[in-house]
């Protein structure tokens, strides 16, 4: 019964000290979310793309912050991460794990709000622009 104790409270003092480990990680993580949400506040959001014309149909495209990066997330389950073109706020690019390259534009209106996002996908030679969504 004593070793019993013993193993327990071994267990119990392995996870803790895990726990103590992984809560910084989480914590940093977490500011460093923050931190790129507050630098590209502008572009996150969701997008509207009309596809119709294409022979698909309207889609909506979100731009967010995960793990520490910029992502699209157009719901299929791949999201590209993108990055600034050259220190850009509005000209990203990246890469789709299956149809390559992705680029994006944000364009701004005569206020400076960003409202739509141009996407290009040189290998589907794909060029759409979408709006943004309130």
């Amino acid at each position: 019964m004593h070793s019993f104790r013993k193993h327990r409270a071994a267990i119990f003092a392995g996870g803790l000290a895990l726990f103590l480990m992984i809560v910084p990680a989480i914590k940093a993580q977490t500011n460093s979310d923050e931190a790129l949400a507050k630098k590209y506040e502008k572009v996150l959001g969701r997008y509207e793309f009309d596809f119709s014309s294409l022979g698909g149909e309207v889609t909506v495209a979100e731009i967010v912050v995960r793990q520490g990066a910029l992502w699209v997330d157009d719901g299929d389950g791949r999201p590209a991460e993108i990055k600034p073109v050259n220190d850009s706020a509005v000209e990203f690019a990246g890469e789709d794990a299956v149809n390559g390259p992705v680029h994006l534009t944000f364009i701004k209106d005569e206020s400076g709000t960003v409202v739509k996002c141009r996407i290009v996908m040189p290998n589907l030679s794909l060029d759409v622009t979408g709006i943004k969504l309130k």
